[in-house]
């Protein structure tokens, strides 16, 4: 297995703490909240006494952070080449963010006398957007703990392996609570039957094994995992020339349960061939 490190950067309430212990759980060894101008040394002692792989979280207070952070990444690629260096950059809306830090009546990391909290988290946003481009970019905005937890858990162990194949994300989303805001391609599968009115089927998701057999007999089923898997392929290969880090795409239905769940999930055995593929359910995480 490739030795990796994962950067954890992210907007102050967007879950960075959350990120930071499914890493923990996986087995890596943990630094909080370090200054960016720390970082070289912090790993370079972690990996002289640690033979798991390193996450480390960051703070952007400091008014160098992003040249602080830039040259320590490269840094460590010159010092450690056989290290596999990857990026979390967690985000929310603002409107999200504002809520976290109402209800739990924290003050923002860069707020001040002179600056309200909208300012205090552009100001944030901005410097983290700044400091890299080639992140995996996570949106917790309609995101539980639970899910954030299980996304980063995913990403960590998708990528643990030789990253010979692009990392395609497959979710799935109920349209009535909105589009997931970090989708890059967005899949509707409301053309087919709906489980939910048959018998037996409504309180069941598109993982058991009932909803599979009904779903997988309707014809329209194979048509629309076909053409959706046709055009991943297809445009995968632009995705990665762009330099993506990875391609989420996202399938809705109604209430993000039965058809868009097992949509998601046969696109999942459709494209393993093609690409190192994670899964989450956003309405209905696995237990």
């Amino acid at each position: 297995m490739t030795p990796q490190i994962i950067l954890v950067l992210g907007v102050s309430g967007a879950g960075k703490n959350v990120a930071l212990g499914a890493l923990e759980d996986l087995g890596f060894a943990i630094v909080n909240n370090l200054p960016a101008a720390l970082l070289v040394d912090t790993v370079n002692a972690m990996l002289a006494t640690h033979v798991q792989p390193l996450g480390v979280s960051l703070n952007a207070r400091a008014d160098s952070f992003v040249d602080d952070f830039v040259r320590a990444v490269a840094a460590i690629r010159a010092q450690h080449p056989a290290l596999a260096v990857r990026i979390i950059r967690l985000d929310a809306s603002d409107e999200t963010l504002t809520r976290r830090f109402s209800e739990t009546r924290r003050r923002h990391p860069f707020a001040g006398d002179d600056r309200t909290l909208l300012e205090a988290i552009r100001i944030e946003r901005e410097r983290l957007r700044a400091a890299a481009t080639d992140v995996h970019a996570i949106d917790t905005s309609a995101s539980s703990t639970h899910l954030l937890r299980q996304r980063v858990r995913r990403f960590a162990e998708a990528v643990g392996g030789e990253p010979a194949l692009p990392l395609v994300e497959l979710s799935s989303f109920a349209y009535r609570q909105g589009i997931p805001a970090d989708a890059d391609l967005v899949f509707d599968a409301r053309i087919l039957p709906n489980p939910f009115y048959e018998p037996g089927l409504a309180a069941l998701t598109g993982r058991d094994a009932p909803v599979i057999a009904y779903l997988a007999a309707q014809p329209e089923s194979a048509c629309l995992i076909a053409a959706i898997a046709a055009y991943v392929r297809e445009t995968l290969p632009g995705f990665v020339a762009d330099n993506r880090s990875r391609v989420h795409v996202a399938i809705g239905c109604t209430g993000g349960k039965h058809r868009s769940v097992y949509v998601a999930s046969a696109l999942g055995a459709e494209l393993a061939d093609v690409a190192r593929v994670l899964r989450h359910d956003r309405e209905h995480p696995e237990p």
